[in-house]
């Protein structure tokens, strides 16, 4: 931490001697394409600096008087270059022309990175991702999240990721800047973000900036587009398994803005015509929907407008007799507003403030014969913050910003009836206060050194009204309860995080980056799950479970060649973390008051190399990615005390896309994709247990009882895939407001049998055991049918 304010001290010392520079005059940007939809994250290069406009396509620059060469580029765009004379404040709107083909080029924005004091970043575009294979043709961002090195997804078509160690409920996800607890949809297999409605997403793997915070691995930053803002215009596309459908446009021209976009699957309905008699009632779908609004109050003032509202709803029916049947039913999904003001003050001054509320709930019910349990559980924030920006300097930019939530848990509460009687019960609601503060500089020291720094002051709050369960030093709960009344303290926690990050820049097109984290986490995700379930809880921190920390540092070297055909990077971390979080075998979660006393707390470690090799133009174009790491955890009552390794620890990591344009009317994709097997716990050894004689058969009664040796000894295969995709665009040229074009895919080309998870089964009659894989996907086909006017 000292070391963090002497950095912000000699900042100011030097702001303070550096006065002997020529006069200086302000360089407005607004980047936006030929519609006037602002391109986010377009990378703007003045003489030889280099750095990226914010979302809403605005960059400021402090210049001395003279001629400067300007040079403006972004994915999907054709660049645009231009000279200047500045001799007052000026301000300049780029229109970058978008190329040809409704769907362009399959390719990471990468190339900002080499010149950017920014480690371990991607930002992904979300007309690239909508050509890449996926399984049944659905386009899922977060999918094509896990082909980068150092993020691993945790089975066949789960959406769960794995950063470097660190497990699903440590990855930050935001939705224009909103916090989303369960980013996923058929649990796990699909994620919540509408691809039409997505602009781009921003993954952070390290040297994470001191404006995030609340998570020890990631960011996801995914962004959604602006309405055009003069013409109505339709967009959408059919699938095997659902469909989509955006509307955009101007309702006050050149002012006020809108998109919605909206997303259902019809999977139950298609079964339902084709094996009615097998289907029933039974059914699964789910829908989502996205809305934002943009209003350009004047030159200075901008309110933007984002709402999501997303459902899952799955029933199953089982007659199993003539005269009784079961039944259930589970509802979950999110729902989501934010409001946020930017104000630009002057040439030097900006802000941003947000406030919006997220909620998830869930509710299942289940009927067995004239019995019926009913269960629901969820969570609510509110949460407002406030960002300023100050670019005194062309060479030196502050930011600092202030972050409040309020958080309230529901646990679950139930609902039971056997005949006519029936039973209740109720887990206390939990309520918590979240707070931060932070600062940050970002340093030009020399034309060749950069320096960001960066501190965060994080606070964390357990308050009442509640009732907590007392535990004897034994660990057990004492049958005790303690209350606390509305607001008072229950646990308090606060600790300092500090930033810092390094960019050496070797040449006109490499660089070394170097950068030290720390972050701290209050909520921890309850599962006793590989998968993503809906039942899975949030909890937050209290007196037994303590926050998560980690700290993690990172260096990597980042070259672009080929004239900036080529790029390579090359990154190795090592990342240490405290109060890991694991629950007891046959831990119950649901309905649970005691939930404290099923976790036990320990530490983990990883640490790897990451290499990274894109091609970015050309006919031929696409990356390649690998990881070398290995991530374990040490918990005293497990394992003997000694380490094991991580569910998800995968020493051999590795991604292939390519991308390859035959003529303008046809392209094809590929994605192959290999990792080392899942490490899991299998049973060394079975004995049948007496529990007793069955008078009735004359027959003993006997259970088996498995014997475990060590914690996750055990590989599954090597995990390896290769799926295909083709895009027919009938008319790549055409002057007219329609465009269409038809992407075909194949999952899983040669039909690999991966599997999802090994069960064992005994063979009485032979007298041996087998392990038994269970596979999801073998080779499926997808066709979607993509249409904009």
């Amino acid at each position: 931490m000292c070391c963090i304010f002497r950095i912000l001290l000699i900042a100011i010392v030097v702001l303070a001697v550096r006065t002997a520079y020529p006069q200086s005059h302000t360089l407005t940007f607004k980047v936006v394409d030929a519609e006037k939809i602002p391109i986010g994250n377009a990378t703007v290069k003045i003489n030889r600096l280099e750095q990226s406009a914010d979302s809403s396509g605005a960059i400021i620059a402090i210049l001395p008087s003279g001629r400067h060469h300007i040079a403006v580029s972004s994915v999907g765009y054709f660049p645009f270059s231009r000279s200047i004379l500045l001799n007052n404040d000026t301000s300049l709107l780029v229109v970058l022309q978008p190329r040809e083909s409704l769907l362009q080029n399959v390719t990471i924005s990468a190339s900002r990175n080499i010149m950017r004091n920014q480690m371990s970043t991607h930002i992904l575009d979300m007309a690239q991702i909508q050509k890449l294979p996926v399984v049944l043709g659905e386009v899922d961002p977060l999918k094509i999240v896990t082909l980068l090195p150092g993020i691993k997804g945790s089975g066949e078509s789960s959406a769960g990721m794995y950063v470097r160690g660190g497990g699903p409920d440590q990855n930050l996800v935001l939705l224009d800047g909103i916090t989303v607890y369960n980013p996923n949809h058929l649990l796990g297999f699909f994620s919540v973000f509408n691809g039409d409605a997505v602009k781009n997403v921003e993954v952070i793997k390290g040297g994470m900036p001191a404006e995030y915070g609340g998570r020890l691995s990631s960011v996801i930053s995914v962004t959604t587009r602006e309405g055009n803002k003069d013409s109505l215009k339709v967009s959408g596309g059919i699938g095997l398994i659902s469909s989509r459908l955006s509307l955009e446009g101007p309702i006050v021209k050149k002012k006020l803005t809108f998109i919605i976009s909206a997303r259902r699957t019809y999977i139950d309905q298609l079964a339902r015509l084709v094996v009615p008699g097998k289907i029933g009632q039974n059914a699964y779908y789910f829908y989502d929907f996205n809305g934002r609004a943009d209003y350009r109050v004047n030159r200075k003032n901008t309110l933007s407008f984002t709402f999501y509202s997303g459902r899952d709803d799955f029933k199953f029916q089982d007659d199993y007799s003539e005269f009784l049947g079961r039944e259930f039913n589970a509802l979950w999904g999110n729902t989501i507003f934010g409001l946020t003001w930017k104000l630009q003050l002057n040439n030097r001054w900006k802000q941003e403030l947000s406030v919006v509320r997220n909620n998830f709930n869930l509710s299942s019910r289940i009927f067995y014969s004239t019995s019926s349990f009913v269960l629901s559980s969820g969570l609510t924030d509110y949460q407002v913050k406030n960002d300023w920006v100050y670019t005194p300097h062309r060479w030196i930019r502050w930011k600092t910003g202030v972050q409040y939530t309020l958080h309230s848990f529901r646990p679950g509460a139930g609902n039971s009836t056997v005949g006519i009687q029936d039973f209740k019960s109720q887990i206390n609601d939990q309520h918590a206060r979240e707070a931060a503060a932070y600062i940050s500089t970002d340093i030009n020291v020399t034309p060749r050194l950069n320096l960001v720094a960066g501190f965060r002051y994080s606070y964390f709050n357990q308050v009442g009204p509640t009732e907590r369960v007392l535990y004897g030093a034994n660990g057990a709960p004492t049958g005790e309860t303690e209350s606390f009344k509305k607001g008072e303290s229950i646990a308090r926690y606060q600790y300092p995080e500090p930033r810092i990050s390094v960019l050496y820049k070797t040449s006109n097109a490499s660089s070394i980056k170097m950068s030290y984290t720390r972050t701290t986490q209050y909520l921890h995700l309850a599962t006793t799950s590989a998968a993503t379930f809906p039942s899975d809880l949030w909890v937050p921190v209290s007196r037994l479970i303590r926050p998560g920390r980690a700290e993690q540092v990172a260096a990597g070297f980042f070259k672009g060649f080929g004239k900036g055909r080529y790029e390579i990077s090359m990154e190795a971390y090592y990342k240490t973390m405290t109060n890991q979080l694991e629950f007891k075998p046959g831990a119950q979660l649901l309905l649970n008051q005691n939930i404290e006393g099923e976790m036990v707390f320990g530490s983990g470690k990883a640490y790897g190399i990451e290499f990274f090799l894109q091609k970015k133009k050309g006919k031929l174009n696409g990356w390649i990615g690998y990881t070398l790491s290995r991530t374990t955890r040490t918990f005293p009552g497990m394992n003997d005390g000694k380490p094991f390794p991580y569910r998800y620890d995968r020493t051999h990591d590795m991604s292939l896309v390519l991308n390859y344009r035959f003529n303008r009317h046809w392209e094809a994709s590929t994605v192959f994709v290999y990792g080392t097997g899942n490490a899991l716990t299998m049973p060394t050894g079975r004995f049948a247990y007496d529990m007793g004689y069955d008078p009735r058969n004359m027959v003993p009664i006997l259970t088996n009882v498995n014997q475990y040796d060590r914690i996750n000894d055990y590989r599954m295969p090597p995990y390896h895939r290769l799926d295909l995709a083709f895009t027919f665009t009938p008319r790549p040229r055409t002057t007219k407001r329609y465009k269409s074009s038809w992407v075909f895919s194949l999952y899983n080309v040669y039909n690999r049998y991966n599997p999802y998870f090994i069960y064992l089964y005994a063979d009485e009659d032979e007298g041996v055991i087998q392990g038994k894989q269970v596979y999801l996907f073998p080779i499926t086909p997808g066709i979607t049918w993509n249409f904009k006017f």
